[in-house]
């Protein structure tokens, strides 16, 4: 008698070893977190500074997709990715000399990119947000540091 028969097994002993055998073949992202200090500023109110801070990056790839956010006190967090749904149209902005990706709200129109210049390892992002009542651009750059392997 053949104890893995789906036959002979009980229907939750069933589902539970398809439930288990399924799961180890998803794909699961790695995340990749960077460190880095940023300085933004937002153009459209007289180039008005915002703090410097230090916030992580995290970089995960799914297939041919890039997702990149950005964590820090509130200004500072931005998600960007490549994936286009119904909310957001994603674009890639992956080269040789950069890692990046853009994403555009379809009603709003705002946009939000992150890019992270190979050579230097520098950040450079903006979001579309509203500050004080107001629809703006706030910019960040600063350098990152890449972690310990």
């Amino acid at each position: 008698m053949n104890l893995f028969s789906p036959f002979l097994m009980s229907p939750r002993l069933w589902v539970l070893l398809a439930c288990c055998l399924l799961g180890t073949n998803q794909a699961l992202a790695q995340t990749f977190k960077m460190p880095c200090v940023v300085e933004g500023v937002i153009p459209a109110l007289d180039d008005q500074k915002i703090p410097s801070e230090k916030i992580d990056v995290e970089i995960q790839t799914m297939g041919k997709n890039i997702f990149l956010k950005t964590n820090g006190s509130k200004l500072y967090q931005v998600i960007a990715s490549s994936l286009t749904t119904e909310d957001f149209v994603g674009k890639n902005l992956n080269s040789g000399k950069q890692l990046g990706a853009q994403r555009k709200h379809q009603l709003t129109g705002f946009m939000s990119e992150i890019r992270i210049e190979r050579e230097t390892v520098t950040l450079y992002a903006f979001n579309d947000i509203v500050y004080r009542g107001k629809n703006v651009r706030l910019q960040f750059q600063g350098p990152c540091t890449l972690p310990a392997q």
